[in-house]
């Protein structure tokens, strides 16, 4: 029988949230015989459960917290809500991810490769995904080798596609060793379904383009493009490359688009062309 553990994630990784499904036990290589694991990984499995429980009551209590707001009535009731249900969100995030970081650092204990991953497959590849991201920043080539450890051992799992299409590509350019990066994205795209495409052939034309191949970077980027259809269905992630594909292939390697913008913070107002020849950082945002 397939036994489901059904549980939500909703992590502050890379500044995003993350939401993640459960390894199925039919996703999960078969082993000859079950490893013998030690009491670094017994800690590792209490974490894992701790905060498990953590993320449970965290979700019960935005829901009671949500629940006061919409039920509030009056202006100044519903203010008073919505401050508590924020003041909850804030609290709760704090305690999830503070028993997030208790599990990563038991699962970093433990030798990945003496886990049973038909008992724990799901606990490794947790562990897997967590550590990775929450080294990406500062230790991208740590976060590299938790990726392709989570590929390794779980190559099916449910989590597998979106490390192989964004998790493991992003952490390769981030190494800055490029000529690595190509390498390994391209062996990615080769493997990559229809679906996961196009976004990985966009990581690729960027790690071009960072390395001066603009033309080499059009040519991935027309090649993506091409590879997603028209119409497409709700939530298809082929739609979200596409809105990353268009503007890379109207302004990457073209003239830069004239800004003539009359306000200045501590310069005096001049348009960009007048700046030819100099190396600008423009930083665009915007409040909403």
């Amino acid at each position: 029988m397939k036994r489901w553990t059904l549980f939500a994630l909703a992590l502050s990784l890379l500044g995003g949230a993350v939401t993640v499904m459960p390894v199925r036990a039919d996703e999960v290589p078969k082993a000859a015989e079950a490893p013998k694991m030690g009491e670094s990984h017994a800690a590792a499995i209490k974490a894992y459960e701790s905060f498990q429980a953590a993320q449970k009551t965290s979700s019960a209590a935005r829901a009671e917290a949500l629940k006061v707001y919409r039920e509030a009535k009056g202006e100044e009731a519903q203010k008073a809500a919505l401050e508590k249900y924020q003041a909850v969100v804030e609290e709760q995030n704090a305690k999830v991810e503070a028993a997030r970081d208790v599990f990563v650092a038991a699962f970093d204990k433990a030798d990945v490769d003496g886990w049973d991953l038909t008992a724990h497959a799901e606990v490794v590849e947790m562990g897997l995904l967590m550590s990775g991201s929450l080294r990406q920043e500062k230790d991208p080539k740590g976060a590299v080798h938790c990726y392709e450890k989570l590929l390794e051992k779980l190559p099916k799992s449910r989590l597998a596609g979106v490390v192989r299409s964004n998790y493991l590509p992003n952490a390769l350019m981030m190494t800055g060793d490029y000529e690595a990066a190509q390498v390994r994205v391209e062996a990615l795209v080769k493997e990559a379904d229809e679906n996961q495409k196009p976004g990985m052939m966009t990581t690729l034309g960027d790690i071009k383009a960072v390395k001066g191949d603009l033309e080499g970077a059009q040519k991935t980027y027309a090649e993506a493009l091409k590879l997603i259809p028209d119409k497409l269905e709700k939530n298809d992630v082929r739609a979200s490359a596409r809105r990353y594909l268009e503007p890379r292939i109207a302004l990457i390697g073209k003239p830069a688009p004239e800004i003539n913008s009359k306000h200045w913070l501590g310069a005096e107002a001049r348009p960009l062309s007048a700046m030819r020849g100099t190396v600008l950082l423009i930083d665009v945002w915007a409040t909403w």
